[in-house]
């Protein structure tokens, strides 16, 4: 019996030879990690923010305790916005429990925002732009309707979950090009929602404001003073809306508008000029 013949064929030409440039099937990678790591940032924030809201309105208030947000003594000023805050919020359905409570601050700052567990910080520099009562209650609906959706505890839900989720993944990884791709897809989702958050909050107040004065003229007038002001920063603030927290305040009016031609309400009607203390 003869011995087995043993034979080392030659391999087919090209067989580990792709025809794909490199380059292109690193940028296909790269593509692909992308979309997977966008999917997961989505789930994550979806998931977040659904848990945050479930989450009781007086453990949110625990959360805080008396955590200082003004560096100033009540004044006559915060004691008007906490009175005028509460005769606007009785026109907003807020649910059972849900207590306000109005901060003032000194600051030269146009500013006003809503925070965790109720706490509202009007800042004077808001405070001396505004002109008429219905233009100061538009700026207070809308913190409020923050507070009645609870924006302030999704948010903080959905920042630190995607925070936490960026630094795991990037400190695994090891990559720094990782952690800054997660991070700023995480960032750009938040102010996605952060500018949903906003509209949603416009249209509670454009509600309040039908409600407490037959029309929503204030509104016109507080997003026109708005718009000035932003002409005046456009060059810092930047001019594409994706990378901003807030739209552009002609839009958030031109939405009010249309919303209201949907509700037949009035977008015109008696303005009465603002007298508040100092």
């Amino acid at each position: 019996m003869s011995a087995p013949q043993y034979q080392n064929p030659k391999p087919t030409e090209g067989i580990n030879y792709s025809h794909e440039h490199p380059l292109k099937e690193f940028a296909q990678l790269l593509v692909g990690i992308g979309v997977l790591i966008l999917l997961a940032i989505l789930l994550i924030n979806t998931f977040a923010g659904a848990i945050a809201q479930r989450i009781p309105f007086e453990y949110e208030q625990r959360m805080v305790g008396d955590l200082e947000f003004t560096q100033v003594t009540p004044s006559a000023r915060q004691e008007y916005l906490q009175v005028f805050s509460e005769k606007v919020a009785a026109q907003m359905d807020l649910p059972k429990g849900m207590a306000l409570t109005v901060h003032y601050d000194e600051d030269e700052m146009v500013n006003a925002f809503a925070t965790l567990g109720g706490n509202i910080v009007f800042f004077r520099g808001l405070i001396d732009e505004v002109e008429s009562e219905q233009e100061l209650a538009t700026v207070v609906a809308h913190e409020i309707a923050h507070i009645k959706y609870r924006h302030p505890i999704v948010a903080f839900g959905k920042g630190a979950t995607l925070i936490t989720f960026a630094s795991f993944v990037g400190g695994a990884s090891g990559s720094s090009a990782g952690e800054w791709l997660i991070g700023g897809s995480a960032n750009l989702t938040l102010l996605k929602y952060s500018r949903d958050q906003e509209r949603a909050a416009d249209q509670a107040a454009a509600e309040a404001l039908q409600r407490l004065y037959g029309h929503i003229g204030g509104a016109q007038q507080l997003f026109e003073s708005f718009a000035d002001i932003e002409a005046k920063d456009i060059d810092e603030a930047g001019g594409v809306e994706m990378f901003r927290s807030h739209p552009y305040s002609e839009d958030r009016w031109l939405e009010l508008k249309e919303l209201a031609g949907q509700q037949g309400w009035q977008t015109e009607g008696e303005l009465t000029a603002l007298e508040i203390v100092d």
